[in-house]
Parts: C-alpha cells; structure tokens; sequence
C-alpha cells in the first residue's frame, strides 16, 4: 500500500513534568495512486528530555491495520524528533 503522509504541528502545550511538552500533530493520511483520504485526525506527543513518545492509544484506535499503525508512528516519531529543538509553548 503506498500512503502519503502529512504531519503538521497545531499546538505545543506543556506537560505534567518540568522539560516536558505535548505537542498536537494534526495527521492526514492519503492513497498515493487515487488521493483518497485514509485518515485525518490530531494525534498527541509527548517531548521529554529522555525522547519522543507517540500516544500509542491515539495510534491504536485511529487504525486497525498493523503497517498504518507501525508506519505512522515511525514517521510521526522521526517528524517531530527533527523539530524537537524549534517547539515553543503557545
């Protein structure tokens, strides 16, 4: 299956724990060969200082496929890993 994904940042909030950020990523997922949209919601990540955690049940309950769910959280994961040092609070 080839899926495109979009990943954009709506809002970086602060977290339970002080160097802790939530972060709301805004995820859309589209069919390459048609254009049709397979998924569009916000998923929540949590930015700690120790690394970057997807909410594993945002993602489990947003896909019963195992690849979407394996997929979307590798690149979600590598997405926001790369902005880390740029996210400010709202």
């Amino acid at each position: 299956m080839s899926v495109q994904f979009l990943f954009e940042v709506n809002s970086v909030k602060p977290g339970n724990f002080p160097n802790e950020k939530t972060v709301l990523v805004s995820v859309e997922l589209l069919h390459k060969q048609n254009g049709e949209t397979l998924f569009t919601g916000i998923i929540p990540v949590k930015v700690t200082e120790h690394g970057v955690f997807v909410s594993v049940n945002a993602i489990s309950s947003a896909f019963t496929s195992k690849y979407l769910r394996t997929e979307t959280m590798f690149r979600l994961k590598r997405y926001i890993k790369r902005m880390r040092n740029y996210l400010d609070f709202d």
